[in-house]
């Protein structure tokens, strides 16, 4: 564990938080733990899914949601925590209550695409489903969050499917290296590759655990997700103090 004398630095997405098949309440007491000797959590994504949320009421969601989060951090106010949109949880009624709990929450802050922090890149990993732009990243979230509310029969049938293990064989059909090098080429683009200093990827989404792996100059990280049948952990991050927000 990457800690000093101001404690820790952590990562984690993929909670999946309101999904049937989400495991994500099982961390929230370490997640806690953590909060409460870290100097910086960085909240990577997809923390919620509005998706697939079993409560059938979308604003009693977006209140559970920003409940979560402003009892996470207003109980850790020396810990500096950063919110990334994912593709499940980039509602654009949640993003306004995002940058409501920002402006309400000295130690929060939240982040459309990416946070450089120090030496380490911070980011969700839609980018790696297709185009590098920004335009057509948002392009994807929009068209998600237009999708309608899947029935509840949707949800029984997802449940087989994880139960039955299916969703591996998509998960492992996805080759990492192609990530990898789609992950390390957007670095590039956005001008947080190594030669800006950056040494250190944590990214999410994917749904497959990497636990270090160095790839054309950069180590990338990632905890998997908190779903029924899949691995999962909090990410120790690098940062060995506070940082300041590079963008």
């Amino acid at each position: 564990m990457n800690e000093n004398r101001y404690g820790g630095s952590y990562f984690v997405s993929d909670l999946h938080l309101f999904s049937r098949r989400s495991t994500g309440d099982r961390i929230v007491e370490q997640l806690y733990q953590k909060a409460s000797c870290g100097h910086t959590v960085v909240l990577g994504g997809d923390i919620f899914d509005f998706k697939w949320s079993s409560d059938p009421c979308p604003e009693n969601t977006l209140n559970r949601a920003e409940r979560w989060i402003e009892d996470l951090v207003a109980e850790r106010p020396e810990c500096e925590f950063h919110y990334i949109l994912g593709n499940h949880d980039s509602h654009p009624t949640f993003v306004d209550r995002l940058q409501r709990l920002t402006n309400r929450l000295e130690n929060f802050q939240w982040h459309r695409y990416f946070v450089r922090l120090d030496h380490c890149l911070f980011l969700h990993g839609d980018v790696a489903d297709g185009s590098l732009e920004h335009a057509v990243l948002d392009a994807r979230r929009e068209r998600m969050e237009k999708k309608k509310r899947r029935h509840p029969v949707w949800h029984y049938a997802y449940d087989l499917a994880i139960h039955a293990k299916l969703h591996r064989l998509a998960i492992l059909s996805i080759r990492e290296l192609v990530v990898l090098s789609r992950i390390r080429e957007y670095a590039d683009q956005i001008g947080q590759g190594p030669e800006s200093g950056v040494h250190d990827v944590y990214f999410g989404h994917t749904h497959f655990d990497l636990d270090g792996v160095d790839y054309q100059g950069m180590t990338f990280h990632n905890g998997g997700a908190a779903i029924k049948g899949l691995r999962f952990r909090i990410v120790d991050a690098s940062l060995n103090s506070p940082a300041t927000i590079r963008a």
